[in-house]
């Protein structure tokens, strides 16, 4: 079969801030479901190479050819054809194979899942089209609202301006002139080093604001966290749900904003 290369190097779509995952109605062995926003944007960050692709030819391998494989499961050599690419830091064969520890049914078969059009998410290929999948629930039934969504990560996750949030290292409380008005400020830990700064505003009548500063300046700038986005996904997943006590924790009302803010966010509901 000839290769088709595609000299792409990101193809990215613009879409609505927030969108959130859609999971296929042809859906994948529950084992293996991205059941959430933080399961989607975990792989899209993770994976170098994700792909639309259809899946042209399966085999099963023997337990004596894949003696590691998991109880529950069975290995299979997947060949698909490549339809577009999502990201890509260069050309992308054609044509990839790759191996895919299957759940299996009540007999002991893999689901069938020929001519099946998939979303996958990858290393990088070798030149000849061998793959390996970037985790166990890796190869998804396509769907669109998930792919939009791995997009929007990934062009977050590559534009630089998404800190990658490590920790809490401080944080400092003040109050305003009126009563039931302060502001809680934590400086954050950043894989780049760069400053990121979790504002907590509360105000009398308004609801609870939580923004995200990116400089030295603590200004209006300061970027309000919107579910379902890559920066909410880093704050939600990394940080803990109480404020660590070299962090501050031991003022109960500095703990209480920090607390407030985290259940703002929201739980990280990552699944894998």
């Amino acid at each position: 079969m000839p290769r088709l290369i595609l000299p792409i190097c990101l193809i990215l779509a613009t879409i609505a801030p927030g969108s959130g995952v859609a999971m296929a109605q042809e859906a994948a062995p529950s084992p293996d479901r991205l059941a959430s926003f933080a399961d989607v944007a975990e792989l899209a960050v993770a994976s170098p190479v994700i792909v639309r692709a259809t899946i042209t030819r399966t085999r099963t391998l023997s337990q004596k050819q894949a003696p590691d494989v998991a109880p529950g499961r069975v290995r299979v050599l997947v060949t698909a054809q490549v339809a577009n690419v999502l990201v890509a830091p260069a050309s992308v064969p054609g044509t990839l194979t790759w191996a895919w520890d299957a759940p299996v049914d009540s007999r002991g078969r893999a689901p069938a899942v020929r001519n099946l059009d998939t979303l996958v998410f990858l290393n990088t290929p070798s030149p000849g089209g061998v793959a390996r999948l970037a985790s166990r629930r890796a190869q998804q039934p396509w769907d669109d609202a998930m792919a939009e969504t791995v997009r929007a990560v990934a062009r977050d996750a590559r534009s630089g301006q998404v800190p990658e949030v490590r920790g809490i290292t401080n944080g400092f409380r003040a109050t305003g002139t009126i009563p039931g008005e302060s502001e809680s400020q934590f400086f954050l830990s950043t894989s780049d080093g760069k400053p990121a700064t979790l504002v907590v505003q509360n105000r009398p009548g308004e609801a609870r604001r939580v923004l995200i500063a990116r400089g030295d300046i603590i200004d209006e700038s300061a970027q309000r966290v919107e579910p379902g986005t890559l920066l909410w996904y880093r704050l939600a997943c990394a940080l803990p749900a109480r404020l660590p006590a070299q962090a501050g924790g031991g003022d109960p009302a500095l703990a209480k904003d920090w607390q407030d803010a985290m259940a703002s966010l929201g739980p990280c509901g990552r699944t894998g």
